[in-house]
């Protein structure tokens, strides 16, 4: 007898309550979606697609196609461009990039007044200085660990089960995508996906990164803000030449970036106390930036700024229902941020940064201070990593504090320890766990006998 299968597929959309005028989230059988995507074909209205849970892919794109009429041709077409443009985008970025560190070598090899080291000195001073070498590769670590136990912690708030390991993975990789994309955006959502893929429910799956990041996002942006006060009034007693690495165009640009930054954070939070002045206050930037054509389609812009904003907002909402979950995972925020920021001090001293006089943890504390404030005034560029500007911004901090011939290949091993090795370090990784997921799924679609074939034919290759 065979069983009737229920198609339990839904379509989640987020409409505008005619009486309070709140974004509200409503769930529509795909039967009656599919049947108002083919009415669609015949009108101009707009519907409204936000998420669809299928495992019928080629539904969905058909789906897609005759809500926007979109057609294949198109789709090719619009592909094309891209390929072009991300080419163009890419030689530019490769020739930007070097051209950065052809000009930061050449300055410091050639164009200083500096003496340069001995070859003895040289010796010395890397001997004596690989214990710090240690500590800055223990940084970025720390770094990762911090974000993998914030993940850790809010799984075991809201499912019971710190799912500490997929929680590390789940970091590791964020932080990959990351890198590798513009302005930091790629990493929530391969976030979600791995934590829904390996025991976590969807709906906490999609809090936890999202909550994670702008947690994240508020603890830098309180440190950038401290940092700034701090070096104004000289809280520290920098010397003269150190405070000569931040000249006054970085304060101004750090200020735009903390801006920027604080500017999602801040919409969410309104939004979830107020949420029809913030409506109406994504309604009019979205307006100016249309009069301005920095947006091209207002209207458009504006209902997906408003659908991320209320999802981005029931998270935090979810997060704080509990104050020592949220408060745990604030303080680790936090110390994701310093340890980031004390890989710089700690590469300074691998070179023989020393500071006659001062202690160590002064030190440490006015290279950190510095840091935040060079990673806010580079936040916002454009490129992966803030490539390009952030070779060129932390140069100046590390021609401060190193002799001639020392900051650049300080400013290249901070950069690699910094940046390129969490490239490394996430795609070898994210190949390695694709390919044990598979091989997991593989052996899940064995029936009995298949899989018992297979184990015998493993010890026999062994024996």
């Amino acid at each position: 007898m065979k069983k009737k299968i229920i198609d339990t597929s839904v379509v989640k959309k987020i409409e505008i309550d005619e009486n309070t005028q709140k974004p509200i989230i409503i769930e529509v059988p795909e039967s009656e979606y599919l049947a108002e995507a083919d009415k669609h074909t015949h009108g101009n209205n707009e519907l409204d697609f936000v998420e669809k849970k299928s495992k019928k892919g080629t539904r969905t794109k058909q789906a897609m196609q005759k809500v926007w009429g979109i057609e294949d041709q198109k789709y090719q077409a619009v592909n094309k461009r891209q390929k072009t443009f991300k080419w163009i985008v890419t030689i530019l970025f490769i020739v930007f990039v070097v051209g950065v560190l052809a000009f930061t070598a050449y300055k410091d090899f050639f164009a200083t007044e500096k003496d340069f080291p001995s070859g003895d000195e040289i010796k010395r001073i890397l001997t004596e200085g690989w214990i710090y070498l240690f500590l800055a590769i223990t940084c970025l670590f720390l770094g990762l660990f911090f974000k993998g136990l914030k993940i850790s912690i809010m799984c075991k708030s809201m499912t019971g089960k710190y799912h500490l390991r997929t929680s590390i993975e789940t970091g590791i990789i964020g932080t990959y995508y990351n890198n590798v994309t513009p302005l930091a955006v790629g990493g929530q959502p391969f976030e979600i996906y791995h934590l829904s893929k390996h025991g976590v429910h969807g709906g906490v799956a999609s809090s936890i990164p999202i909550a994670t990041f702008f947690l994240n996002q508020f603890a830098f942006v309180i440190l950038g803000i401290i940092s700034l006060v701090f070096f104004e009034h000289n809280t520290l007693n920098m010397s003269a030449s150190l405070r000569s690495a931040l000249p006054p165009v970085f304060k101004i640009l750090a200020i735009i970036g903390l801006v920027c930054c604080l500017f999602m954070p801040t919409l969410i939070v309104m939004f979830s106390m107020m949420p029809k002045i913030g409506a109406k206050l994504v309604r009019i930037v979205f307006a100016i930036g249309g009069k301005l054509r920095i947006v091209k389609d207002p209207k458009g812009s504006t209902k997906k700024m408003i659908k991320t904003v209320v999802h981005n907002s029931h998270c935090l909402k979810k997060l704080a229902t509990s104050p020592l979950v949220f408060a745990l995972t604030f303080l680790l925020s936090f110390a994701e941020n310093i340890a980031n920021c004390s890989i710089a001090f700690f590469v300074l001293r691998t070179f023989g940064y020393n500071i006659i006089g001062t202690n160590i943890f002064m030190e440490w504390a006015q290279v950190v201070l510095i840091c935040f404030i060079l990673y806010s005034a580079i936040t916002f560029i454009p490129t992966p990593g803030n490539s390009g500007a952030a070779d060129l911004s932390f140069y100046t901090l590390f021609e401060v504090g190193l002799l001639a011939g020392l900051a650049f290949p300080a400013m290249v091993i901070w950069r690699i320890v910094s940046f390129y090795s969490t490239i490394l370090i996430g795609f070898t990784f994210a190949t390695l766990k694709k390919k044990a997921d598979a091989k997991k799924n593989a052996l899940n679609s064995l029936t009995p006998l298949e899989s018992l074939a297979q184990n015998s034919e493993s010890t026999d290759k062994t024996e």
